[in-house]
């Protein structure tokens, strides 16, 4: 197909002062274009640099656009030849139109699509990685837990023709059940899980709790795919901001008494963004909360090991005398992220129905990663390779804190562990729009506003500094800076 004359191009209208990105001002028009009939199935839109210029926008964010416009199914790029409209006009009443959207029951409109953003963008590797977790390169452990692995396969051929059950690889389950106790979390085998990461386990607690009608409290800001599922089922969430102390109890009771809340979702130690630790008296009072109202506690613990001052305060799960908590853990963040190997801890009847769940939707985690995490575990390996991540990561910490001295335009929380930077930028900027710029320089974030499930924290953005190089750390630090100054000659 030949293009269109740049007339109908020429509509689009790009507007700086609007408060939406640019980028997505353009896909939202040229979406319309499409279900008006303007923009029939195969045009071919034009090349990303000769749309950029006809806008007057950067090249960047034209790929962002036709980025977004693809994730929503409207257009196809085939290698060589370009992009094309794939989607033909929304056809209202009439009998030949199938509304598909309406046979859903999974409620994805509802679902923040920031996540699949921050892995797309993710994989571009020119873009420096302050976007997604991941471990630092000095530190990973690819080549010994691979090393490990292999060796105890030629070992134990056998191991690969053994059953999988769905709560999980057996020997995993008695080493883990060891390895929590450590950590004063004291289970028996029919209390323990294995899911194939903590976003599994969010999932599968989900379906099992929620649906319409039902009301989840969680943290303000907090983790966007947790929000995403519960949101799924149809159920709402009621966020409650944090102090220095984590999630204020005042609020959760005065909640607890107004809504039928299914259970308190909680990161509750260096939160996801904030870095934030609940304080000791805080979980005292929020299990009292959950004793009395009877209202169960979902700990997601993540990073608790990842501590670079003293030894964290004990978890909820540890702290629990009534059976009123439901604590997952993950590996990824202390081995790598494509491990989607966690652990959940929960009572007996609870662990009995989310195996049931979970049997109908993928039979079992991944057998080979069971074991790999298991010969791990038990040859003592994880944990000295913890104390590597620490080491690591308290050098970045420090190289950190020298960066931001002479830099006002970024004020970050140093966190005592963990694995995020929350920090404020100047007041007026909008950290989605600024991330647009950021991506330009080769440097990727996470816009603060992301992270809320009510639009807040829009001069804020959150920095995964643990994967990148030191010498990226720098680079990627100094690169946010001159985007936030160019910011200013762009939008003030």
């Amino acid at each position: 197909m030949s293009l269109l004359s740049t007339v109908i191009w020429e509509q689009i209208n790009v507007d700086s002062d609007n408060r939406k990105p640019l980028y997505k001002q353009i896909s939202q028009q040229i979406e319309q274009m499409v279900h008006e009939g303007k923009l029939k199935p195969g045009i071919r839109l034009p090349s990303e640099r000769k749309m950029a210029t006809l806008l007057n926008v950067s090249r960047m964010t034209l790929t962002l656009a036709y980025e977004e416009l693809k994730s929503r199914g409207i257009v196809r790029s085939q290698q060589g030849s370009g992009t094309f409209i794939m989607r033909g006009p929304r056809i209202e009443k009439t009998e030949q139109a199938v509304t598909w959207h309406k046979n859903f029951a999974y409620q994805t409109e509802k679902v923040n699509h920031g996540m699949e953003k921050i892995m797309r963008l993710g994989r571009d590797s020119r873009l420096i990685p302050f976007g997604g977790v991941g471990t630092a390169p000095e530190v990973h452990p690819g080549i010994d837990f691979s090393q490990c692995f292999a060796e105890h396969l030629r070992k134990n051929p056998i191991l690969l023709q053994l059953p999988a059950p769905t709560q999980g690889y057996e020997p995993l389950i008695f080493v883990l059940k060891d390895w929590l106790s450590e950590r004063g979390i004291y289970a028996n085998e029919q209390e323990i899980m294995i899911v194939s990461g903590a976003m599994q386990g969010v999932d599968l607690i989900s379906r099992l709790f929620l649906g319409p009608g039902d009301y989840v409290i969680m943290e303000e800001p907090g983790f966007l795919g947790a929000s995403d599922a519960f949101a799924a089922t149809g159920a709402k969430t009621l966020r409650i901001t944090l102090d220095e102390q984590g999630i204020k109890t005042d609020n959760i009771e005065n909640l607890l008494m107004q809504f039928p809340v299914k259970f308190i979702y909680l990161n509750p130690t260096f939160q996801n963004p904030t870095g934030i630790t609940i304080s000791l008296q805080r979980r005292k009072e929020l299990l009292e909360l959950a004793k009395k109202y009877k209202v169960p506690i979902v700990e997601d613990d993540p990073f608790s090991l990842l501590y670079y001052e003293e030894n964290p305060i004990p978890s909820f799960k540890a702290l629990d005398t009534d059976n009123m908590v439901i604590h997952l853990q993950s590996f990824s963040k202390y081995l790598f992220p494509t491990l989607r190997v966690a652990v959940l801890v929960a009572d007996e009847g609870i662990i009995s129905n989310l195996v049931k769940i979970k049997q109908r939707i993928d039979l079992h985690s991944n057998n080979l990663t069971q074991i790999a995490v298991q010969v791990y575990l038990e040859e003592g390996r994880l944990s000295n390779h913890i104390e590597k991540l620490r080491q690591s990561y308290r050098r970045r910490l420090s190289l950190i804190k020298d960066l931001l001295k002479d830099r006002p335009n970024l004020q970050c929380r140093l966190p005592d562990g963990g694995v995020f930077l929350w920090c404020k930028i100047p007041k007026g900027i909008i950290s989605e729009r600024l991330l647009q710029i950021a991506i330009e320089k080769g440097v990727l974030f996470v816009p603060g506003s992301w992270m809320s499930g009510v639009g807040l924290y829009e001069n804020y953005i959150r920095l995964a500094f643990t994967h990148p190089s030191l010498n990226a750390l720098k680079d990627g630090i100094e690169r946010i800076d001159l985007a936030i100054n160019e910011y200013y000659s762009y939008h003030l």
